[in-house]
């Protein structure tokens, strides 16, 4: 059974969407390299990260589902699929690097703007 869903809860979902599809192409990009290669790459995160990635990606994917044919899980399963992002993404904020300096802000500001909007009450028009 499908609902309506709020402009907010469908702009949470189209945000949450290509924030997964982005994070699910960067971590499976090296992925092929195995363990061994991405370590010896240097320039790429460990190896048990990108797994974590394309999980979190896959996940937001069904999340973003699930919010736009109305389900509440989908709301549960993407406010905690972006707060684990947002959480991963904490340890590049105090890195060296300005590149993932920013990425790391820009990831924590989306994953708070995605709860907001999933969290955000909506406002009952006063004629129904």
């Amino acid at each position: 059974m499908t609902r309506s869903i709020s402009t907010s809860k469908a702009a949470a979902a189209v945000i949450n969407v290509i924030i997964s599809m982005v994070g699910l192409a960067v971590s499976i990009a090296p992925l092929p390299l195995g363990a061994d290669g991405v370590a010896a790459r240097g320039d790429q995160p460990p190896f048990a990260a990108l797994v974590v990635g394309v999980v979190l990606g896959v996940l937001g994917i069904v999340g973003s589902f699930g919010i736009w044919r109305g389900m509440r899980w989908g709301v549960f399963l993407t406010i905690a699929v972006r707060a684990l992002d947002g959480l991963g993404s904490l340890a590049g904020v105090g890195s060296d690097d300005l590149t993932l300096r920013s990425l790391a802000i820009l990831s924590i500001a989306a994953a708070v703007i995605v709860i907001f909007l999933l969290l955000r009450r909506d406002r009952m028009s006063a004629e129904s």
